[in-house]
């Protein structure tokens, strides 16, 4: 079972240094900084909906609301899974869909299947959870693409600086890097490794992001086998 592209290693290179050169890693790098977003969009909705659902429960409209909310978790889970599918490579398989039961009419029954159905209770719960996720995920790329980028293309922006202001402090008032050739050189050596392992710390935050899809927006049980 594939979490992300398949690797293909450019010939010559160290697998170690694979990624780096993989779009696999742009197209995970991607789908981290959407994550936050997407999962605020998400939870918002899922806890509006199903808030107002639920309170609504006294009276005759709240029942229409709670099946319509949940409905709609469906429609988000399906969006969610192409999401996965175009940018981590991993094909999430569709869930079960609501089954009706009973001599009900057809849409007393459909909304009692809603109802009883664990996969849409499952995507609702994936708004949840996906939530602190996102923000750790995307929290984690930002940093270290941003400081392993910044610090290997030092030399290409440093001379930029004024005149006055070319020391460049690290924690505070304490050590200074980029103010002379070799602390150049130092700090495109330390951005090369945080850059490569950037590349792969996204890497495996997709898996992470892939057995969650997998795990609340596909089947459940042997049916997601």
């Amino acid at each position: 079972m594939t979490a992300v592209h398949p690797y293909k290693r450019t010939a010559g290179l160290p697998a170690p240094l694979a990624p780096l050169l993989e779009p696999a890693t742009l197209l995970a790098v991607v789908h981290s900084l959407l994550n936050l977003p997407v999962a605020i969009v998400l939870f918002t909705y899922v806890v509006t909906t199903l808030s107002l659902g639920a309170g609504l429960l006294v009276t005759v409209v709240g029942l229409p609301v709670l099946v319509l909310a949940l409905a709609g978790c469906r429609l988000l889970g399906a969006a969610e899974r192409a999401r996965v599918r175009l940018l981590l490579g991993a094909r999430v398989a569709e869930p079960e869909p609501p089954a009706p039961r009973g001599d009900a009419p057809r849409l007393i029954a459909w909304c009692g299947a809603v109802l009883r159905s664990g996969s849409t209770w499952r995507q609702a719960l994936y708004a949840l959870v996906h939530l602190p996720w996102a923000v750790f995920s995307f929290t984690v790329t930002v940093t270290l693409w941003s400081v392993g980028l910044g610090l290997l293309t030092l030399p290409a922006w440093y001379w930029s600086l004024p005149d006055d202001n070319r020391e460049i402090h690290v924690l505070g008032d304490g050590a200074l890097l980029g103010s002379e050739p070799f602390e150049l050189a130092v700090c495109c050596l330390v951005g090369a490794a945080v850059t490569l392992g950037a590349a792969w710390t996204t890497r495996g935050m997709a898996v992470v992001d892939t057995a969650l899809a997998r795990g609340l927006l596909g089947p459940s049980g042997r049916a997601g086998h």
